[in-house]
């Protein structure tokens, strides 16, 4: 996936689910699981998770990604597409961050989509964003295109350090 070599995180999520950070030469930096999918869920939907980060943030990625899985892990809820979880108060510190939403890649299908033998799908990578409380009022209202139109692109919604909007 992506092209490039996965670069380990040393902490794994509960002990088991591994994190890498890829670094694409053609995007951002995006950190992603391997082994959320072994986690079964009450829709019987396998996913794998992905946050993309500007450098220097990988911990906050760390953050959220670890905040879902645990929702996986212990209430068998995988987060649904384009509904934002929102959490009400920033759950990271010094940031305005306090929700998260499922939303496509930048990079379609390919990356999307975990196909096995034969082509057939069998899960799928899942694209966290990190939003504010005011981002995530726009999506649900408004839908997730009406957010990136506003804000002028998804690169826009990288930076943790970003203030409300």
């Amino acid at each position: 996936m992506l092209g490039v070599p996965p670069l380990p995180f040393d902490e794994r999520i509960g002990g088991s689910v591994m994190v890498v950070e890829k670094r694409p030469g053609d995007g951002p930096i995006t950190i992603m699981t391997s082994g959320v999918s072994r986690i079964e869920t009450e829709s019987g939907e396998r996913v794998e998770l992905a946050v993309e980060v500007v450098d220097g943030q990988q911990g906050a990625a760390f953050v959220a990604l670890r905040f879902v899985c645990d929702e996986i892990a212990m209430n068998r809820r995988v987060p649904p597409v384009l509904a934002p979880w929102r959490n009400g108060t920033p759950f990271l510190k010094g940031t305005a961050i306090s929700a998260l939403v499922v939303s496509p890649s930048r990079w379609g299908a390919s990356f999307d989509e975990i196909r096995g033998e034969g082509g057939k799908l069998v899960g799928y990578v899942r694209t966290l964003r990190m939003l504010t409380d005011g981002e995530a009022a726009v999506v649900s209202e408004r839908g997730w295109d009406a957010l990136v139109a506003a804000v002028g692109s998804v690169d826009a919604l990288l930076d943790v350090e970003r203030a409300e909007r």
